[in-house]
């Protein structure tokens, strides 16, 4: 295990290579920032480590976060993240957010030099490289945790066509998803749903080296 400072938080990882792209996505690029907002209440679906929860925990420092994460691995990382930074403002809650409560089959990688944040519904990974095998999760359906959250961030590696087509979003003002690419899914359907729901939608492509196919959704209420 390593550990690097980074804002005001010390953040422990154990692969180099994930956590470096991920700190230049969320923390150089500042790629979960949006400008004008103060919400009171957040939730990070699909939490990974917590680097998008510390960011947030920096930029609305009144802000409560509820951060969603349903490895075991990362959950460990997680939780001593905020721990040890002593962010009382983040409850982390060992769970998958999917369309409906109850429990679903997610693929992790098995060897131990993989990217963990890859851990979704997809075998292999959305880029097909991971060697993976299924593990039981408890899943939280999207709509237990939507009432009166004024920001959602999902990176749910695949399973935001489906929880993005059962949520219920009137109560929410910023959405923020990662879009993976998946066979038979269209990115187009995700965006429809929330101009329907009454959101401007701004879709930005991932040009970094790892993300070639992703896609961020920011969804602003108009």
């Amino acid at each position: 295990m390593q550990s690097v400072r980074i804002g005001k938080y010390e953040v422990s990882y154990e692969n180099a290579e994930e956590f470096n792209e991920i700190r230049k996505e969320v923390w150089t690029k500042h790629a979960y920032y949006v400008e004008g907002i103060e919400p009171k209440l957040i939730v990070d679906a699909g939490a990974h480590i917590g680097l998008v929860s510390l960011y947030f925990a920096q930029v609305y420092p009144q802000a409560r976060i509820l951060a969603y994460e349903p490895d075991q691995e990362n959950f460990a990382l997680l939780t001593k993240n905020v721990q040890e930074n002593q962010l009382t403002q983040v409850s982390c809650i060992n769970a998958a957010i999917a369309p409906k409560s109850g429990e679903i089959t997610l693929q992790e990688p098995i060897f131990t030099n993989e990217w963990r944040s890859g851990v979704g519904i997809i075998k292999g990974g959305w880029r097909g490289i991971l060697h993976t095998r299924g593990f039981q999760v408890l899943a939280v359906g999207i709509n237990e945790i939507l009432q009166g959250v004024d920001l959602v961030k999902m990176d749910i590696e695949g399973m935001e066509y489906e929880v993005v087509e059962q949520a219920e979003l009137k109560d929410t003002a910023t959405i923020m998803i990662e879009v993976h690419p998946r066979k038979g899914k269209q990115v187009g359907k995700i965006e429809r749903k929330l101009q329907e729901a009454g959101f401007e939608v701004e879709r930005k492509e991932d040009s970094s080296r790892w993300g070639k196919g992703l896609s961020l959704i920011v969804a602003r209420r108009v």
